[in-house]
């Protein structure tokens, strides 16, 4: 570290959402199969769950450039993209003196492309209860991945 740059340099910025004149009218489209909850991350960096989405519903959301967005399964808390990236955050807006007519945009939530050993350990939580993980017979660095799994899935499902 030189001297002109501080830890802060250092640190990863928290996700929030940023202060905007600009309106962005969204529709978010469920194209999964499973039940899908779409959660605003607030100024403070705190989730706030806005809906749950069965498959193919949608919503329509006004927002602001500016808002980040993330979507989780809501069964198993993995996460679901829109335009392939985990968090969205609109780029583009409306003003009133636009003077024009503002244009919703539709955008699909779908299913990420997980690696092997990730798409393994999802299912094995979904066949597996917690207090049995150590009587399986795997190495035990994927026995610890899989009880980061479950905690992990603890921890997000406490969204405000």
């Amino acid at each position: 570290m030189t001297e002109e740059e501080t830890e802060a340099d250092h640190q990863p910025k928290r996700l929030k959402s940023k202060s905007s004149m600009v309106c962005s009218f969204l529709r978010f489209v469920n194209k999964t199969s499973y039940n899908v909850d779409i959660v605003w991350i607030n100024y403070e960096g705190h989730r706030a769950r806005y809906r749950t989405l069965r498959p193919n519903e949608f919503v329509d959301v006004n927002t602001y450039v500016g808002h980040p967005w993330i979507f989780i399964d809501s069964d198993t808390g993995n996460r679901m993209v829109v335009q392939m990236k985990e968090v969205f955050e609109p780029t583009e807006g409306w003003k009133p003196e636009d003077n024009v007519q503002p244009q919703r945009k539709v955008y699909n939530i779908t299913i990420p492309l997980y690696p092997l050993k990730e798409r393994c350990l999802q299912y094995l939580s979904q066949i597996v209860k917690q207090e049995n993980i150590e009587e399986l017979d795997l190495p035990r660095n994927i026995l610890t991945d899989l009880e980061d799994k479950f905690e992990t899935f603890s921890r997000r499902n406490r969204i405000s």
